[in-house]
């Protein structure tokens, strides 16, 4: 049996952001964010008003993802878009930088781009997809965040590989240990998630909570 001596309700965060979904089966996993009292929702721009909206008086964390998942937001929209969140009712942003800046040498056009989305004053995490970036960018890319304050770290969007367990000892190495670590990407089972948390993970997310909790009911 896995150790579940974890604050899984904190620790897993809910990722709504299928565009698919249809109105009944967002309001089903909003019912189910209450129900698991789940702390921490990652969802899109577009899902922050409904939330807001359904989720009432219920007190959770709401993270919009921004720039997700191609890195595609021209600098000049951050700071609408940015304000945008803030004004629907969210409490953090995860936020994807363009790399291509570093692979350019442009250091500071990604610092400061970085710098924008902090002006929103919530907490920022970035978002790395490890698997994707040349080590060298990937290093840098830390390194430049940590400079700027950033202490909040996702690392997997959903298109690559399952993080690993040397993927983990490599990751807590170059961020230090006293920074919050999420891991994103294939996570469907318990075991997966006590796993990381045992590795050194601070928290995960996963559309497949659901799914999770029920495992834990079992349990």
């Amino acid at each position: 049996m896995p150790n579940i001596d974890y604050e899984l309700n904190k620790k897993i965060h809910a990722i709504i952001i299928n565009p698919y979904l249809t109105w009944e089966d967002f309001r089903v996993n909003c019912d189910l964010i209450k129900k698991y009292n789940i702390k921490n929702i990652s969802t899109s721009l577009n899902y922050l008003a409904d939330f807001k909206n359904l989720l009432g008086n219920y007190s959770t964390n709401i993270n919009a993802l921004i720039s997700y998942p191609l890195a595609d937001l021209p600098v000049s929209f951050i700071e609408e878009l940015v304000c945008f969140a803030k004004d629907k009712g969210a409490t953090g942003i995860e936020y994807i930088p363009n790399f291509i800046n570093l692979s350019k040498g442009n250091e500071e056009t990604f610092a400061s781009e970085i710098e924008q989305v902090k002006l929103s004053g919530l907490p920022v995490s970035i978002v790395i997809n490890k698997s994707k970036l040349q080590k060298e960018v990937l290093y840098n890319a830390i390194e430049i965040s940590l400079e700027l304050g950033i202490k909040n770290f996702q690392f997997g969007d959903g298109f690559g590989p399952t993080i690993t367990s040397n993927d983990v000892a490599e990751i807590i190495k170059i961020t230090g240990s006293q920074n919050q670590i999420k891991v994103v990407g294939g996570i469907k089972k318990l075991k997966q998630i006590i796993d990381l948390f045992d590795n050194g993970i601070s928290c995960v997310g996963t559309s497949n909570f659901c799914e999770i909790f029920q495992e834990v009911k079992v349990i």
